[in-house]
């Protein structure tokens, strides 16, 4: 991360701080000449600049102070504005783009953090392996180490199966207990060292078992079975639904093996 300079830490606070003392400027000269529902305005101004992109908003900033500077003039040749009214106008108008700089400012910021903040969820999506202790991988590590996985058994000609565990028919308050609680037994039920388990969503896992036959399967099921009954609550196992689907050739991962 790049270090910050004094500007950078203070650049927010400025803004703010621009910001509403504009607003509170204008209100005091122009309280007793402008109705008090002229300054929604500033309101919605605040909105679109919020709710648009940053690249939108430079071109909102943009606008709204070409537009502004020629309507002045304008009125200022209609009317026929003295000396002392133009002054006011142009005194008014500058202070008004002051407000509309340090809005945009702010808006700016924000949007910079929304998208950093994605940036970051986004990167740390794809770096989390694990989810929590149990050795349990991530949808994403899941796939890609499947499809290695895969491209070798196809190589050699070996077969296994898809071992799939829903949750779906339990009871959302206790779905996420037992999630961990079976992601662990799952976990150590497995050869660490060749099958893989994975999270697809809040209430699915799936293990690749490679290189295993029918009676290797039957094993290693009744290993999950006896450590399921020993963690999970009685009345438990029976909602959880297992489907398995067997790995003979497949190159890619089987969606029909990880599609509710």
């Amino acid at each position: 991360m790049r270090n910050q300079t004094v500007w950078d830490r203070i650049k927010l606070p400025v803004a703010s701080i621009s910001w509403l003392l504009s607003i509170l400027v204008i209100l005091i000269i122009t309280y007793n000449a402008v109705p008090l529902y002229y300054y929604l305005a500033f309101g919605v101004l605040a909105l679109l600049f919020f709710s648009v992109s940053d690249r939108a908003a430079f071109f909102f900033y943009i606008t709204l102070m070409l537009v502004t500077v020629f309507y002045i003039l304008f009125l200022a040749f209609k009317e026929g504005w003295q000396p002392g009214e133009q002054a006011l106008a142009i005194g008014l108008h500058f202070i008004f783009l002051i407000h509309l700089f340090s809005l945009y400012s702010l808006s700016k910021y924000v949007y910079q953090i929304g998208t950093e903040n994605r940036l970051l969820k986004s990167r740390i999506a794809q770096l989390e392996e694990y989810i929590l202790e149990e050795g349990v991988l991530t949808k994403h590590e899941f796939e890609k180490q499947a499809v290695l996985i895969l491209s070798n058994m196809s190589r050699r000609q070996e077969t296994g199966f898809y071992l799939k565990a829903d949750l779906i028919d339990m009871n959302r308050t206790v779905q996420k207990k037992v999630m961990h609680t079976l992601a662990s037994v799952m976990y150590a039920a497995f050869r660490k060292n060749y099958d893989i388990v994975g999270q697809y969503d809040n209430t699915t896992l799936i293990v690749l078992v490679q290189n295993t036959e029918e009676e290797g399967l039957g094993i290693v099921r009744g290993r999950l079975e006896k450590l399921m009954i020993e963690r999970l609550e009685e009345g438990t196992i029976e909602k959880i639904r297992w489907t398995v689907i067997k790995i003979d050739g497949d190159k890619t991962l089987r969606e029909s093996a990880v599609v509710t």
